[in-house]
C-alpha cells in the first residue's frame, strides 16, 4: 500500500526527507529514478516552506504598516500618496521581516508594463503587474511619458500587493485611474484578473460596456461589471 505525504506533513518534515536524499546520494547502488523522485520531493517540499515563510512574514509586515498619508496633489489638487511616502514608510516595516518590494518595468508597444515583486529572503516572490499606456497629458516629452506612466504604475502595484491602507481610495493623481470618472489602479486588477479567472470575452465585455479598454472602464459601472462576472462565474 502506497503511503501519501500530505503537503503539511512536507512542510514540517524538510530536515528529515533531506538527510534521506543525502544518504542516498552516498549509496553507490542507489537507483537513478529513485535518486530523481527525492530530489523532486525536495524542491516540492522547499517550495511549500518557502511559500509558507513567505506567508508569515508579509502577514506580519502588514500589521505594522501604518496607514500611508496623501500628501502628493494631482489633478484638481486631488490628493494622493506619493512613491516616496508608499516606499520611506513600508521599507523599513518589510525590512525587518525579510521582505523586499522591488520592481520591474518593460515597455510593449505604447504601453508600460509594471511588476511589482514581494520577494522573501528564502527566494520566495509574490508578484502582480499593471499594464498602462504612456501618460501623454499636458506637454510631457516621451520619456517624460514613460516616467510618469512607471511612477504611477509603481505606486499602485505597491498598494495592490500590499494592501496598504491610503484612506479614501477613489482619490489619486487625477492622471489614470479615477480621472475622468474611470477605474482606479486596484479596480482595474480586479476586472483584468475576474476576467481572466472566468475565461469571459474581453472585446465582448467592453463593447457591452462601450468602453475603450479596462484602463479606462467607468468608475461608475465597476460594481455593476463585478457582478456581473461574479454571477457568470457562479454559473460555471
Amino acid at each position: 500500500m502506497k503511503t501519501e505525504i500530505a503537503p503539511r506533513e512536507e512542510a514540517e518534515a524538510p530536515s528529515a526527507i533531506i538527510a534521506v536524499i543525502e544518504r542516498a546520494a552516498l549509496n553507490p547502488n542507489v537507483d537513478i529514478d529513485k535518486m530523481e523522485r527525492l530530489l523532486q520531493m525536495q524542491e516540492r517540499i522547499m517550495a511549500v516552506q518557502a511559500k509558507a515563510e513567505h506567508a508569515a512574514a508579509k502577514t506580519a509586515a502588514l500589521s505594522e504598516i501604518p496607514m500611508i498619508p496623501k500628501n502628493g496633489r494631482g489633478h484638481n489638487n486631488m490628493p494622493y500618496a506619493t512613491l516616496k511616502d508608499i516606499t520611506s514608510i513600508t521599507r523599513p516595516v518589510l525590512a525587518k521581516h525579510g521582505l523586499t518590494l522591488g520592481y520591474d518595468v518593460r515597455v510593449d508597444g505604447d504601453h508600460i508594463i509594471v511588476t511589482a515583486k514581494l520577494t522573501h529572503l528564502n527566494g520566495h516572490e509574490e508578484t502582480t503587474s499593471l499594464p498602462l499606456p504612456f501618460d501623454n497629458s499636458g506637454s510631457k516629452n516621451a520619456v517624460q511619458a514613460i516616467g510618469s506612466s512607471q511612477a504611477y504604475g509603481q505606486r499602485y502595484t505597491a498598494q495592490a500587493i500590499l494592501g496598504l491602507s491610503l484612506g479614501d481610495d477613489t482619490d489619486d493623481d487625477g492622471n489614470r485611474g479615477g480621472a475622468s470618472g474611470t477605474v482606479s489602479a486596484e479596480q482595474y486588477i480586479k476586472l483584468r484578473d475576474a476576467l481572466i479567472e472566468t475565461g469571459a470575452n474581453q472585446d465582448a465585455f467592453l463593447k457591452y460596456y462601450k468602453a475603450a479598454s479596462l484602463e479606462t472602464f467607468p468608475a461608475a459601472r465597476f460594481d455593476a461589471a463585478m457582478k456581473q462576472i461574479e454571477a457568470k462565474k457562479g454559473d460555471k
